[in-house]
């Protein structure tokens, strides 16, 4: 117990409150305690008080509220959706306790729960933006695109200028098989920002590499990569391009950077023992093998 009161100062205060006041002044001001616990990181104790709070008759729906996200920070699903789903019965048209309740459905694995909870928040605030984020994303996980980008059109309709919707819509438009579509709002996220490296890699990962359109997806990622020279994913994938292009130096070039960057992952020295064994270097291959092994041990097993 001694070593609690070092790590969330609050609770002295908290307790010096409770010895001066007595047990009526033990049910004031619990809610607020256990806010400014959260703000310290103390949510256990946090949960504590807001729990206290609701049996001494405090505001209910704030304190299940913070009690809701407490118990979400400390991944108690079930606690938390409880917390939520009360404070959607005693107050209806709260739009952010449907969303934080589609968020906890979400994390918990029920899409079609989180669904149902987005679309009420979305119901009672049109302008619910992260409601249709996460929403959209639902449905482009279960492959209900038009739904998905029917929520993109709904917040680029509000904000005309939300490049992420653009970009997200881009890419539903693409998975539905609208190429021209997708193009026109990556193009058009490119034109008023011609740096935004994630539409290059966007374009050449999701679009062109699946087409086997293999420079054009290399251009992309050399313009990601001179935007972002340190970036691990598009390494990767340019690594795969040139390969598919039969570059094996530049795979390795690739390959070294990423193993550079990070040595301990042994899928890049096996990658990169591939590249050598491609480009007419067995020892080269076989070092890079050996070290590979070294790191992962099943990798051993593989052809």
């Amino acid at each position: 117990m001694k070593n609690i009161f070092l790590y969330y100062p609050g609770l002295v205060f908290l307790l010096l409150v409770q010895v001066s006041c007595g047990p009526q002044g033990q049910e004031e001001g619990l809610f607020d305690e256990g806010r400014a616990l959260m703000t310290e990181g103390a949510v256990e104790p946090a949960v504590e008080l807001f729990s206290r709070a609701l049996a001494a008759g405090e505001s209910s729906v704030e304190v299940f509220s913070e009690r809701g996200k407490a118990y979400l920070s400390l991944g108690r699903l079930a606690e938390a959706i409880g917390d939520f789903s009360a404070v959607t019965s005693l107050d209806p048209e709260n739009s952010e306790a449907h969303y934080q309740l589609g968020v906890v459905m979400e994390r918990k694995g029920d899409l079609e729960g989180a669904l149902k909870a987005y679309s009420a928040a979305i119901a009672l605030r049109v302008d619910f933006v992260k409601a249709f984020a996460n929403r959209s994303a639902i449905f482009a996980r279960l492959g209900k695109f038009e739904e998905a980008i029917a929520d993109c059109n709904s917040v680029i309709a509000l904000d005309p200028y939300n490049n992420a919707f653009l970009v997200s819509r881009g890419i539903f438009h693409n998975k539905a098989g609208d190429r021209e579509k997708s193009h026109r709002d990556w193009s058009e996220v490119l034109k008023r920002d011609p740096k935004r490296a994630h539409v290059y890699y966007v374009r050449a990962v999701l679009d062109h590499v699946p087409r086997g359109e293999h420079r054009q997806a290399l251009a992309n990622l050399d313009r990601v990569l001179q935007l972002q020279p340190g970036n691990s994913n598009a390494l990767q994938a340019r690594a795969k391009t040139r390969h598919a292009l039969k570059d094996y130096q530049g795979e390795v070039e690739d390959l070294t950077a990423l193993i550079e960057r990070f040595p301990g992952h042994a899928s890049s020295w096996l990658a990169r023992s591939r590249a050598w064994e491609a480009a007419g270097e067995p020892r080269k291959a076989q070092a890079d093998r050996q070290q590979a092994v070294s790191l992962d041990p099943a990798l051993g097993t593989d052809p």
